[in-house]
């Protein structure tokens, strides 16, 4: 058995350029979680936003965050009212609030796991730092909090992939495996799901049509949110990988398509 739900937990709003996408008018990007249920485990992949995200953003200079991409978290849009049950796992791809922030929603006792590098990076980090690493200084110690785990622990196994080789196997079972996708963000990781040929790829793209049109985001964009060198890399690894096997759908963190 896997069952895979995707969630919304909320939105925000930026310019379509800053992705890559043609016009200079506003668009709104979903922040998306995705539960996947096997019959050993149940995953909790990303966040979304959360209460705590407008917490830590309340005062100057972390209130720019909110006031260059607004965003917007009904209430029937949270996390805790989205989920069937609680998973038994939480993996974040990465730390950037619009993934991470939602976890502070959930109970202390669930598991949560990143890459050791997004681990590192943001326990290093100082609070302008971690404000530029678009992770509030109140929010990275709250996650800081719940003691998250390197996904290095698990065997590093062969994905079956020729762009991508290698991944960590997240639950011992290889239904879920962990593989990098640097560029965006520190330490940022996708997970592939090989009986089902889905790929979550966090935001080594913005959106299905980025990939299709190769529409990469500005270099001051890139440069900005993590290392554009290793962005366009991963990007044109996801490029060839679908040409290659058209058959694998990719669901990207922010894509309108996989929201519905």
């Amino acid at each position: 058995m896997l069952r895979l739900r995707t969630l919304q937990i909320g939105e925000c709003h930026a310019p379509a350029w800053a992705a890559g996408l043609p016009g200079l008018r506003g668009t709104t990007f979903p922040a998306l979680a995705t539960l996947i249920e096997t019959d050993s485990a149940c995953v909790l992949v990303d966040t979304g936003y959360g209460p705590a995200f407008f917490t830590a953003t309340r005062g100057f200079p972390a209130r720019f965050y909110r006031w260059l991409t607004p965003v917007h978290l009904p209430r029937s849009r949270h996390l805790p009212d989205q989920l069937p049950r609680l998973p038994d796992l939480i993996f974040l791809t990465h730390m950037h609030a619009d993934h991470s922030a939602g976890l502070i929603d959930l109970p202390k006792n669930i598991p949560v796991i990143a890459s050791a590098e997004a681990i590192a990076d943001l326990r290093a980090r100082g609070d302008l730092s971690s404000l530029g690493a678009a992770c509030p200084p109140r929010l990275r110690d709250a996650i800081l909090t719940r003691n998250p785990q390197p996904l290095e622990r698990g065997p590093q196994i062969a994905t079956g992939l020729e762009e991508f080789p290698l991944g960590h196997d997240l639950l011992g079972d290889k239904r879920l495996i962990a593989i990098p996708l640097p560029g965006h963000g520190t330490g940022q990781t996708g997970i592939w799901i090989p009986e089902i040929a889905r790929f979550l790829i966090a935001d080594a793209a913005f959106g299905r049509r980025s990939l299709r049109e190769n529409r990469l985001p500005p270099g001051v964009v890139l440069s900005r949110l993590g290392d554009a060198a290793r962005y366009r890399q991963t990007f044109a690894r996801l490029r060839a990988l679908l040409q290659r096997r058209p058959d694998i759908t990719v669901d990207p963190s922010h894509c309108p398509e996989v929201a519905g």
